[in-house]
Parts: structure tokens; sequence; C-alpha cells
């Protein structure tokens, strides 16, 4: 909030005015098991389950990524190290300097992600596994996974039977006089939108080891140096001079160069 009121005041003024448990991670309650901050849950959910949505149940049980999701977590809890300091809390630090306070009994960690998710975080799962060399009766990082994600509790969603129910002419007739009408539908300018915005937490996912993938990252054309293409596929666009205190030359459409 701070590094935003240097940067805009009006914007911080606006945005101080909004409950922070509405677009704050660091106030969300964790009762959704979700951390994903989106302007369409819909749209999020949708995307997440395009494999499995229209298939039976027997398929859509092999949709779920949390198997695939606390297999990376796993593979970064690897670098964590884990000291313990007793009540059954650790101070759990790695090489991306986040050095971080987990309570395996309560199953939080102060980067908040274990209480949002319900999947243990990189320094739980560090916790988890030194407190299993310390011959501690813990099981495995999958047990303190949250029900929600458990194939039981799919089962469970799933007993129950769906009532059949009378056709369009065989309902019954409201007494409230208001029609529902739907909305009018006004079509946005441009190009439709197809990919939605990805949020940060997102990126994350993207992040190998101490570098980044080329995922969802703009590619400069070394030829021109402007963005959003190769210099494969440049098309002799005008290059992008000045800036910097530096020189750089344009070649003009006359005989000679001329130099910025």
């Amino acid at each position: 909030m701070e590094k935003l009121k240097n940067l805009n005041n009006d914007a911080y003024e606006w945005l101080k005015r909004i409950p922070p448990q509405s677009w704050a991670r660091s106030h969300f309650t964790g009762r959704a098991h979700c951390d994903a901050l989106t302007n369409n849950l819909c749209e999020a959910f949708n995307s997440k389950i395009e494999d499995g949505r229209d298939a039976p149940i027997i398929n859509c049980i092999d949709a779920p990524e949390t198997t695939t999701i606390l297999d990376k977590i796993k593979s970064k809890a690897e670098q964590y190290v884990a000291t313990f300091c007793g009540a059954g809390k650790y101070q759990v630090a790695g090489p991306w300097q986040d050095q971080c306070i987990v309570d395996v009994g309560q199953q939080s960690c102060t980067c908040k992600r274990w209480e949002l998710t319900g999947i243990p975080c990189k320094h739980g799962v560090a916790a988890i596994w030194d407190m299993g060399r310390n011959d501690k009766d813990v099981g495995i990082p999958e047990s303190f996974v949250h029900p929600c994600y458990w194939l039981s509790s799919w089962k469970k969603m799933y007993s129950f039977k769906v009532s059949p129910i009378n056709g369009r002419s065989m309902w019954e007739k409201s007494a409230i006089p208001t029609t529902l009408l739907p909305p009018k539908h006004r079509v946005p300018i441009g190009r439709p939108k197809k990919k939605r915005t990805i949020s940060i937490v997102e990126k994350e996912d993207f992040v190998r080891g101490n570098t980044a993938s080329r995922a969802h990252r703009s590619v400069t054309c070394m030829k021109c140096n402007n963005v959003g293409h190769n210099a494969r596929t440049c098309k002799g666009q005008r290059p992008i001079v000045g800036g910097g205190g530096g020189q750089s030359q344009v070649k003009g459409k006359g005989k000679g160069k001329a130099t910025t």
C-alpha cells in the first residue's frame, strides 16, 4: 500500500476504501481452500476442468490436478531446511530468502498457502519430512491435504441421485407478475479476447529452478529490437531508437544513414 501511495495517491485512497478481505490474499480466510484471485471464478474453474467437465464420473476423477500440484511442491521443498523450535513449530528457510514459520499441528504457514489452498506448501512439506526423519509418526505429505481433494469426498459428492422433473407444460404456474428479461447484449469493440489474464500466482508455476521459462514472455527481435516477433519472422520494421544516452543507427529510405 505504501508503494501504491508513492506511485499514485488517488489510487491509494480509492483502494483503501475497499475491505482488504475482498482483494488481498493476506486477509483471505482460507474457507474456500483456493488461493485464486479472479474477477470471474466460474471462468477460472471452467478452465481447470476443461478436459473432464463433459466426462462421466470415472473419467472426471482423472481430471483433478492435486497430485500434480503436490508433486511440484515436493520438488521445491527438497531445497528447504526445517529447524524444529518446539510446540510443533518449525522455522523453514530456502534458497529464495522466503523464511517462514510452520505450525504442523495447526496446518498453517506464514506464507498463507497451506491455509488458503488446503494443500501443504513447500515450507510445510519440508517440516513434515523433518518430523519423519526424527521418528515422528506423521505419515506422508499427502495425508495433510484437505479432505475436499480426496477421492472419498468425490464419491460422497456423487452418492446422491438427481430426481427427474416433468416437462414445462406440467410446471406449476407462478403467481408472481414480474417478468424477468435477459440483459441487453452489447458487443464489445475489437477482437474478442480468448485468453484470460494470468495471475501472479499462476506465473510462479512457470519458474524452473532460479530461471523462468519462456512461457508467457514477450519475444524481442534481434534485428529491429521490437517486441512481439523474432528475427526469423521480422518484416523489416523500423527499429526503436533513442533513450539511455546511447547511439543507434537507423537505415533511411535514401542512400545515406540517419544517426540519432
